[in-house]
C-alpha cells in the first residue's frame, strides 16, 4: 500500500507561505547586501533571513541620531524591531553571530582604547561624591555650598564601559542598561527573554513599558521604593531575535502581547526551508566582503559613539518622491487596510511609518558609503523604491504571520504527531505504538488522539487500514501508513 506514487502533497496544516514573495537582496544599499548573500551562501540558507536581520541590525547605528520625516508632524526614529520564526535546524544561530560579531568587536575595542579615560572619570566622580560628603558633615557649610557641589557632581556626564549588544535581559536590569547607554541593541537567535517581559519573574504581571517605549523614544520613568527615580529621556532599543514557532505561537495569541501593540511592532521573516538539500562545502563568506561589512559597521558605530547632541537630525524627502509617498499611502496603504491587512489592521496601521523608517536606514548607509551628511542630503525616489520592495514583503509577511495566529489546538497536536514520526523515520505503525510514541500532557487519552490521526489522515499525511491480530492476539488493529512527501516538506 505504501507505494510513493499512489501518494499526492498532503495539505498543509497551516496556511501556506511558500508563494510569498522573495526577499529583495538587491533592494540593500551595497556591502549590506552583499555581505547578506554571502551568509546565506555559507550557511545555506534563504537571504530572507540574513537581509532581515542586517537591517534590524544596522538600525542601531541610526537610533538617537536621525528621524526620518515625511511631514512636519509626523517624524519615525531609524528603529526596527524584527523577528525570525524557523525551524530548529534553520541554522538561526551561525547567522545572527556572523551579523553580530563587528558590533561586539567594536564595544570591545571602544573599551580597551578608552580604559583609562573611563577610570579617570570614575575616580573623579567618586572624589567629588567624598568631598560632597565631607561638605555635608561641616557645622558651618551653607546650603548653597553643597547645592553648587551637587549640581557639579549631577552635570558630570556618566562614564562607563559601552554595550551595544544585550542578549538575555530583564526588565529592571534594561532600564540600567539604556540609563548608561543611551540606546542599544536586542540580538538573538532565541526570543525567550521575552518570556522576562510578560511576568516570567514577576508572578506573571507584564513589564512591557519600556519595550514599547523603547521602539519611539517616548519618555520612560522608572519609580522604585528601593532607589532614586530613573528618567530615560530618549530610550531607543532595535530588537533582532529569531525564534521557533511554537515561541512565535504563544506570542502572537498571549493576548497582552497582542493588546499593548508589541505585535505590531515587529517586521517579521518566515525563512524558505532547504533542509534536507543543504550542503556543507558552501563557499565561505569571502574576506573581502566580511572586510567591507566591519568597517563599514566600525564607520557607522564610531560616528554614533562621537555624537553627542541629544538633539535628532531630521531627515527629508525631496520634494518628488514626498509626492510619490503621499500617493502611495493614499491610493495604496490605506485602502489595504480594509482587504488583504483586515486582519492584521494593527500592523498595517504602522506599514507607512516603516516605510519611513526603512527610507531612513537606506539613506543614511547610503550616504555612509558616498562619504556625504545624511541630514544634509535629502532622500530620492530612489530609495523610496528601494524601501517599497523592502516593505511589500514584510507586508506580505506579516499577512502571513496573523494568519498564524489563528492556529487551534488540533493543529498543535498534529504537528506533534508529524514531528514524531519524521523523528523516528516511520513509514509504517501501528495506531497504538504511535499513541505510546506521542503520549504527553497534549492528549488526554487514545480517543483524543484518535481524533489527531483522524485530522493527519484527513489532510493527506496517512492513511489507515485494519489488520489483523498478530503475535497470539485476538484483536485486530489499526496499520498507519505514513505518506513519504512529508519528509520534503
Amino acid at each position: 500500500m505504501n507505494n510513493e506514487t499512489t501518494w499526492v502533497q498532503p495539505t498543509p496544516l497551516r496556511p501556506d507561505g511558500i508563494n510569498l514573495l522573495p526577499f529583495p537582496v538587491n533592494a540593500l544599499p551595497p556591502i549590506i547586501g552583499d555581505m547578506a548573500d554571502a551568509i546565506a551562501t555559507t550557511t545555506s540558507t534563504d537571504v530572507a533571513m540574513a537581509g532581515t536581520s542586517i537591517l534590524s541590525a544596522v538600525s542601531y547605528c541610526f537610533s538617537g541620531m536621525y528621524r526620518m520625516s515625511a511631514k512636519r508632524d509626523h517624524t519615525e526614529p531609524l528603529v526596527l524591531d524584527t523577528l525570525t520564526i524557523a525551524e530548529p535546524s534553520f541554522k538561526k544561530s551561525p547567522v545572527i553571530s556572523l551579523i553580530k560579531r563587528p558590533y561586539i568587536q567594536f564595544a570591545h575595542d571602544w573599551n580597551e582604547n578608552n580604559k583609562q579615560d573611563i577610570f579617570t572619570a570614575q575616580e573623579e566622580y567618586k572624589l567629588l561624591e567624598s568631598k560632597l560628603e565631607a561638605l555635608e558633615k561641616k557645622k558651618d557649610v551653607t546650603a548653597k555650598e553643597i547645592a553648587k557641589l551637587r549640581t557639579e557632581l549631577s552635570n558630570m556626564p556618566p562614564s562607563n564601559f559601552r554595550r551595544i549588544a544585550v542578549d538575555d535581559v530583564t526588565p529592571e536590569s534594561l532600564v540600567n542598561l539604556l540609563e548608561e547607554n543611551g540606546t542599544l541593541l536586542m540580538i538573538s537567535d532565541e526570543a525567550g527573554m521575552l518570556g522576562n517581559f510578560s511576568g516570567r519573574y514577576s508572578n506573571n504581571i507584564p513589564n512591557l513599558d519600556l519595550l514599547l517605549k523603547s521602539w519611539n523614544g517616548e519618555t520612560y520613568i522608572s519609580d522604585r521604593a528601593t532607589r532614586a527615580s530613573i528618567v530615560l529621556k530618549k530610550p531607543y532599543m532595535s530588537i533582532c531575535l529569531a525564534c521557533q514557532p511554537y515561541m512565535f505561537d504563544s506570542m502572537i495569541n498571549n493576548p497582552v502581547f497582542r493588546g499593548s501593540g508589541l505585535i505590531a511592532r515587529f517586521l517579521y521573516c518566515f525563512p524558505v526551508s532547504n533542509i534536507g538539500y543543504r550542503k556543507y562545502d558552501t563557499q565561505a563568506v569571502p574576506e573581502a566582503v566580511a572586510e567591507n561589512y566591519k568597517r563599514l559597521i566600525y564607520k557607522l558605530l564610531g560616528k554614533k559613539f562621537a555624537y553627542n547632541d541629544e538633539k535628532e537630525l531630521y531627515l527629508h524627502f525631496d520634494e518628488k518622491t514626498y509626492r510619490e509617498f503621499v500617493d502611495y499611502y493614499n491610493n495604496y496603504i490605506e485602502p489595504h487596510l480594509v482587504t488583504d491587512m483586515a486582519f492584521c489592521k494593527d500592523w498595517g496601521g504602522k506599514y507607512h511609518g516603516e516605510l519611513l523608517r526603512l527610507c531612513g536606514i537606506i539613506h543614511c548607509i547610503k550616504c555612509a558609503l558616498n562619504g556625504v551628511e545624511p541630514a544634509e542630503n535629502r532622500v530620492t525616489l530612489d530609495t523610496f523604491c528601494n524601501a517599497i520592495e523592502i516593505g511589500e514583503y514584510f507586508r506580505e509577511q506579516a499577512i502571513y504571520a496573523y494568519s498564524l495566529g489563528d492556529v487551534d489546538l488540533g493543529t498543535v497536536k498534529a504537528e506533534r504527531v508529524l514531528n514524531k514520526i519524521r523523528s523516528k523515520h516511520i513509514q509504517r505503525i501501528r495506531q497504538n505504538d504511535l499513541y505510546k510514541l506521542c503520549r504527553c500532557t497534549l492528549f488526554k487519552n487514545a480517543a483524543d488522539f484518535a481524533e489527531t490521526i483522524d485530522m493527519l489522515e484527513e489532510y493527506g499525511y496517512l492513511r489507515r487500514e485494519t489488520v489483523p491480530a498478530a503475535n497470539g492476539c485476538n484483536r485486530s488493529g489499526v496499520m498507519v501508513y505514513i505518506n513519504p512527501h512529508i519528509r520534503t516538506q
